[in-house]
């Protein structure tokens, strides 16, 4: 997610299951297959019972970075997967994350075999569907288990056809980011004296796990700003490359669920939500036509709450707050809050880089008491259908998603795992055992009726590419005072409509 995920990244939200996990540990702190389209040559795995002593040849990988934990377990399961398979060399290729659909789609587009791998996040599915390999074969034979993979990690990676049979799952999520949690300083928000002083002034306590909506966060920020306990009461994403997407959506979600224009599903209203919420800016319409809700009252909401949240930090042009600057900036203890991804979380308590190590407890978002904002935003890895062998390709990531690999990754690098088996495996090494409240939330599942619905955006396919940057111009232009609300709003409903493609 190195979105500079903001992980990817927008948005991208199973929330209520998700926040009832992040308050859990915030208290100990811490069908057969189709045949392939044109764009793709048709390529089927061989039996997954033959052995794989003998496996041999060369795999690329392309890897955004950015993610403290994402790199290296790649690394690792590179380097465990040559050791087991010495005929097997396998490349790594960085990539920045605002190079990566580009890169991706580059070597997509012209038929290269290399990377044989790609890593990408929520946001950017819908532009790589239609050039990522099929895997439903490798589901189909069971080298993938799907069992263990919660559908609420799926969503992104299904395409659906008009009456509702799956066509194409084109990716595998391997790596579980919950984001945007409230990280906060123990230090500020434990102190008795602030404590006493802000209930008299407001009404409320000043403990994240309480709140209810935006604005006790927006309050509280207004409150510690003017006490002055750290430079910047919040530092909320903003970015002009992903962040502003990612962030957005965390906070036009808790208004759209009220909203029936944009018509949120009934049991995702209840809490089975799926990987971030990029879907809700999509609906179908009674002729089957689609709809954009971005028209929506809950819209503007969002507009005027978002330009309230980012007021307590350096204005955009200043510093836009992108994952990087998410990821590095809280370190340095000149914030007292900060929306982060629960990738951070090592980072954020490695004492040897941050001055807030060990300071630190992690709320839902808005807060505890309606966590409607806090989603799943899952990193996924799919295959080059021109690759070499994609069968090794196949190989190699059913490896990457095994228990024995993910345990090694949760010990190694704290890496948080995708799969159920993989969740206990992690939850296992000491220093993972915060992952232990998700084991029983994942295999409960998100039971999730209105698929169609919930995988429409997946059919965008100029989403990443052509949607989103328009819109990320938008809300700054709104966020540096060019523009007022309404306009916003129009400017990326009309232009949305007119450049929206539909697969």
């Amino acid at each position: 997610m190195a979105i500079n995920k903001t992980l990817v990244i927008a948005v991208v939200v199973v929330v209520i299951v998700v926040a009832a996990v992040v308050v859990m540990l915030s208290q100990q702190q811490q069908q057969a297959p189709s045949a392939p389209s044109a764009s793709a040559p048709q390529t089927s795995p061989s039996s997954t019972s033959q052995a794989t002593t003998g496996l041999s040849g060369s795999l690329t990988i392309l890897v955004p970075t950015g993610d403290p934990t994402l790199m290296p377990y790649i690394k690792l399961a590179a380097a465990e997967f040559m050791k087991a398979h010495p005929g097997v060399q396998i490349t790594i290729e960085p990539v920045p994350f605002g190079q990566m659909v580009q890169t991706a789609l580059t070597a997509l587009q012209n038929k290269n075999p290399d990377p044989a791998l790609i890593i990408f996040y929520p946001s950017q599915a819908s532009t790589l569907a239609p050039y990522l390999m099929d895997l439903r074969p490798y589901f189909n034979s069971g080298l993938f288990n799907r069992s263990d993979i919660p559908m609420s990690a799926m969503v992104s990676v299904i395409v659906l056809s008009k009456n509702g049979t799956i066509t194409k799952i084109f990716g595998v999520p391997f790596q579980m980011v919950f984001g945007y949690v409230l990280v906060y300083r123990k230090s500020i928000f434990n102190n008795a004296t602030l404590q006493a002083e802000f209930k008299q002034e407001y009404g409320f306590d000043l403990n994240p796990l309480t709140w209810s909506s935006w604005d006790q966060l927006i309050d509280a920020a207004q409150f510690l700003q003017s006490k002055h306990v750290a430079k910047y009461a919040l530092l909320f994403p903003d970015g002009l490359q992903q962040a502003i997407f990612n962030g957005f959506i965390t906070i036009f979600y808790t208004y759209a669920l009220n909203d029936s224009c944009v018509g949120i599903p009934a049991d995702v209203a209840k809490g089975a939500v799926p990987t971030q919420g990029y879907w809700a800016y999509f609906r179908y319409t009674p002729s089957g036509a689609v709809n954009i809700t971005v028209g929506c009252p809950s819209f503007i909401q969002a507009l005027r709450t978002y330009k309230k949240l980012v007021q307590f930090q350096p204005p955009i042009d200043v510093q836009a707050m992108e994952y990087d600057q998410l990821r590095d900036l809280f370190l340095t203890g000149d914030y007292a809050m900060v929306a982060a991804w629960t990738s951070f979380i090592p980072i954020y308590n490695n004492a040897s880089v941050s001055k807030v190590a060990g300071d630190i407890a992690i709320s839902p978002l808005p807060g505890g008491r309606n966590p409607y904002g806090t989603g799943l935003a899952p990193t996924f890895i799919g295959i080059n259908p021109y690759a070499r062998d994609p069968q090794l390709a196949a190989e190699f990531i059913a490896f990457l998603i095994s228990p024995q690999m993910y345990k090694l990754g949760a010990e190694k690098v704290g890496f948080v795992p995708a799969t159920i088996s993989g969740i206990e495996a992690a939850a296992q090494v000491p220093s993972m055992s915060w992952l232990q409240p998700f084991v029983p939330l994942l295999k409960a599942g998100a039971n999730v009726t209105d698929l169609q619905r919930l995988t429409l955006v997946n059919r965008v396919t100029n989403f990443f590419t052509d949607m989103r940057p328009y819109f990320i111009n938008q809300v700054a232009n709104y966020l540096r005072g060019q523009q007022d609300a309404e306009t916003t709003q129009m400017n990326i409903y009309k232009t949305w409509l007119s450049i929206m493609k539909i697969s």
